[in-house]
């Protein structure tokens, strides 16, 4: 009766092993399939990546996006995304919802990750 209980306890042992492998694998692949996350920049540490990196003007593109939007400019923060480098430029449109859209910060484009980057849209907060 010892020995069976024994084998109970290795199996369980062994099945609870296993589930927990699979269950880390599967937290790892959803972590490398994960999108690139954004991370903001201090306003000392922008200032001296835009000197370093000759970036374009936050202010004029996010001024052209306002004038695009219709809408009035809230602010611009530089963040990487990635490898590249990008500004988030907050507008209040006129409908009232805030909207954040991601340009460029060496062309001053729209960035491809913002959503309808090619007509200039971009999902807003509170939609």
């Amino acid at each position: 009766m010892r020995a069976a209980g024994g084998c109970w306890r290795r199996a369980l042992t062994v099945a609870a092993l296993a589930a927990t492998a699979a269950f880390l694998r599967a937290a790892a692949s959803r972590a490398e399939e994960a999108p690139a996350r954004l991370q903001c920049f201090t306003m000392a540490q922008a200032r001296s990546k835009m000197e370093a990196q000759k970036l374009a003007d936050p202010f004029r593109c996010m001024r052209d996006v306002a004038l695009r939007l219709q809408a009035e400019p809230l602010g611009a923060r530089l963040c990487q995304l990635g490898e590249g480098l990008i500004y988030e430029i907050s507008l209040l449109r006129r409908d009232g919802h805030i909207v954040k859209i991601l340009v460029d910060a060496f062309s001053g484009r729209p960035h491809s990750s913002s959503i309808g980057a090619g007509s200039i849209g971009a999902g807003s907060i509170g939609d």
